[in-house]
């Protein structure tokens, strides 16, 4: 953005631009940073590897009426969901394939693809199958009597863990094996592919449990409990199963349907941010966890705070927009609030950028194959790219902090307000000074095409407005409605 100067050298033009989204490190009074400016409301849009706003991707209904628990892709085609109804939930294909066994209300279910098939467990109950057809409960008595909660593939083999007996086993099926666990061979059985058990009681030294498994790097178990992780290497031969005592993850585990591989990371929420587990790059021999959300840390606690079962949280990784979306129920109001972390890579390395948002009220999500599926309070939603024209499009809201402009007690005066957006819609522009007293606000109806309808590039002319007001401090709110991809570039005050 161009910054204009008087005769005697000093800039009348206050630019502000670099957005890096949330920042809740620093209060409202002391983020005025002009480049890289962060944000004190980003609702339904992120900030991009450029600094730019952009609104999230619209939806289209896909399936169902009903509030959705939990959701994942049996393919690219088919999702399955636990959908609430009066009498509990209700596993079912879009298909229209429904399993006759239902489920407690309170269950909260997780779930892994092997062997084609989808395995569900839920604390408490037998584990359940599907097999893009039909749905049944396993055939492996052990796990039956197990009733385990959580669930996850590693090395060909199927694992399950938050056992009814024990909360510190970890149950390994045989290798390429539905449901064959350890008890349901000979006794002794001794090929090297036969199921296994893993316990890590005596190496917590504490009262703590599991809180949830997955995968790691393919060929390695990563066993989470409240305050710390494990790290196991398999294989399909049971014998080479070991300890990686070069992982030292000082970072805990709060819900086990956080827990998503993104890249070369393992990503999770614990009781006090999102964390990533990865190598250490000075060495790439080192296992560490890394917080990921410091600067965002009173936002999360906050979220964190309303939910009653921490495990009630649910993630979703999108691997073509490098997003990570954490879903938090608000206790006793079926609503939930959604926490996003862009992940931008650019010359400088890697950065987060945090985000919030309430589009349809999102609860949980699946992803495969750039296919990103939400489940909501009415059904299954396909969430589309941001440049997309269909499907439901989100409102966006952003505010800024208090920006001073100058000397923190000093009171300025400004003649105009230069936006640099673009999109199709209705902008509303608001300013409330540093007293939190409405001082200003315009409308600018943006467009993303000229009278000849061709495509055009938004203009300081288009977007320069009147803004003669006098202040210490202003705070910015932008309000938009409308259709297709929407971003705000930056935005500038003209001083007197």
């Amino acid at each position: 953005m161009t910054t204009k100067v008087d005769k005697r050298g000093r800039s009348r033009l206050q630019p502000y631009q670099g957005f890096v989204g949330l920042d809740s490190s620093r209060d409202l009074f002391n983020q005025d940073d002009g480049e890289r400016q962060a944000l004190h409301v980003l609702e339904n849009a992120y900030a991009d590897f450029r600094g730019q706003i952009v609104r999230d991707g619209p939806a289209e209904f896909r399936f169902g009426t009903k509030p959705v628990k939990h959701v994942v892709h049996y393919d690219t085609d088919t999702v399955v969901v636990a959908s609430e109804y009066g009498d509990g939930l209700h596993l079912e294909s879009e298909q229209g394939f429904e399993f006759d066994f239902v489920f407690p209300s309170s269950a909260i279910l997780s779930s892994t693809v092997f062997n084609r098939n989808i395995m569900f467990t839920a604390r408490g109950l037998a584990p359940t199958v599907f097999d893009g057809n039909l749905f049944r409960f396993t055939t492996s008595t052990a796990a039956t009597v197990a009733l385990p909660a959580f669930c996850t593939t590693v090395q060909q083999r199927l694992c399950l863990a938050g056992l009814a007996a024990s909360d510190t086993q970890v149950m390994i099926g045989a290798a390429n094996t539905l449901d064959t666990f350890f008890g349901d061979e000979e006794v002794d059985a001794s090929s090297p592919l036969r199921a296994g058990n893993l316990d890590i009681a005596n190496l917590l030294g504490t009262a703590d449990k599991i809180t949830g498994i997955s995968s790691f790097e393919t060929d390695k178990l990563c066993i989470f409990t409240n305050d710390r992780a494990f790290v196991y290497k398999l294989d399909p031969d049971i014998t080479l199963w070991e300890l990686q005592t070069e992982a030292s993850a000082t970072y805990g585990c709060a819900s086990h349907n956080t827990i998503k591989e993104a890249g070369t990371d393992l990503l999770y929420c614990s009781r006090s941010g999102i964390h990533a587990l990865r190598r250490v790059t000075d060495n790439g021999l080192q296992i560490s966890s890394v917080n990921l959300s410091a600067q965002i840390d009173q936002i999360y606690r906050s979220l964190f705070n309303q939910v009653s079962d921490p495990q009630e949280i649910t993630a979703v990784w999108d691997q073509d927009e490098g997003q990570y979306h954490v879903f938090f129920p608000i206790a006793g109001s079926g609503e939930f609030n959604r926490l996003t972390m862009t992940v931008n890579s650019g010359s400088d390395g890697t950065r987060t950028s945090f985000s919030t948002g309430d589009f349809l009220k999102a609860r949980c999500g699946t992803t495969l194959g750039g296919n990103m599926v939400i489940g909501t309070k009415r059904g299954v939603f396909d969430r589309n790219k941001i440049e997309s024209n269909q499907g439901a499009m989100p409102d966006v809201t952003v505010e800024t902090p208090v920006l001073w402009m100058g000397a923190l007690d000093g009171i300025k005066q400004s003649s105009s307000i230069t936006i640099q957006a673009y999109g199709d819609g209705e902008l509303t522009i608001t300013a409330t000074d540093d007293q939190n007293r409405d001082k200003w606000q315009t409308t600018v109806m943006l467009t993303d095409e000229d009278d000849d309808g061709r495509r055009t590039v938004p203009l300081q002319r288009q977007y320069e407005r009147p803004m003669s007001i006098r202040f210490r401090g202003l705070r910015f709110k932008f309000e938009f409605k409308g259709t297709g991809l929407f971003r705000i570039i930056g935005f500038a005050v003209e001083l007197i």
